[in-house]
């Protein structure tokens, strides 16, 4: 997606899609990351990668490198926080995205019902959790974030060589997804205003 295109699909979806949205493509989570994360393990500035739902069942991340913590940066750690007070169960062990019968989400049912039923009505029908990672990816080298702190925070590797002899702090990779939502913030406000005059709200 072009930066118009990602800002155009926020323009259209709720409060909970928008940050499922951000989470995969400006954070670069996986949907099985997002879908299984607790509200234990969403600190402010930092999400902990420990499980994933696969195949509708909870378990390990996909590889070593998939388990870690995945920077938030500030304006989406503020929304985060806001669904935390619409939310009915915020123990430790609570889902942050439960289903309406508060258990596992699809990640197909979802993306079908919610993103891509909503993004066809701006001509984004064609996005999903793949495309929203591979934004996060391009838009991010457009930014000229570091490759190592990228993969880092996406959790794969981009060559053994480099993967195995050094390793990135979560302070660069809030740097470099914070760099990223400000980029992208310009956007995200003209997006915003765009969705509230379409509403009359």
């Amino acid at each position: 997606m072009t930066k118009e295109e990602y800002n155009l699909g926020l323009t259209v979806l709720d409060v909970r899609e928008r940050i499922i949205y951000r989470l995969a493509g400006l954070v670069g989570m996986r949907p099985g990351e997002i879908l299984a994360l607790r509200w234990g393990r969403v600190r402010r500035a930092t999400a902990e990668i420990v499980e994933r739902v696969y195949r509708g069942s909870l378990g390990d991340p996909k590889t070593d490198r998939s388990r870690r913590e995945a920077a938030i940066p500030p304006e989406l750690a503020d929304d985060i926080e806001k669904w935390r007070t619409l939310c009915v169960d915020v123990s430790d062990s609570a889902l942050v995205f439960p289903s309406e019968r508060g258990t596992l989400m699809s990640r197909d049912n979802f993306l079908r019902r919610n993103f891509q039923r909503k993004l066809t009505k701006v001509g984004l029908g064609w996005v999903n959790f793949q495309v929203l990672r591979r934004t996060q990816a391009s838009l991010g080298h457009d930014q000229k974030i570091d490759p190592k702190v990228a993969a880092d925070q996406r959790g794969h590797a981009i060559g053994v060589a480099i993967d195995t002899y050094t390793r990135t702090g979560n302070e660069s990779r809030l740097a470099a997804v914070t760099k990223l939502e400000n980029a992208l913030k310009k956007g995200e406000e003209l997006a915003g205003a765009v969705a509230v005059a379409s509403t009359g709200t």
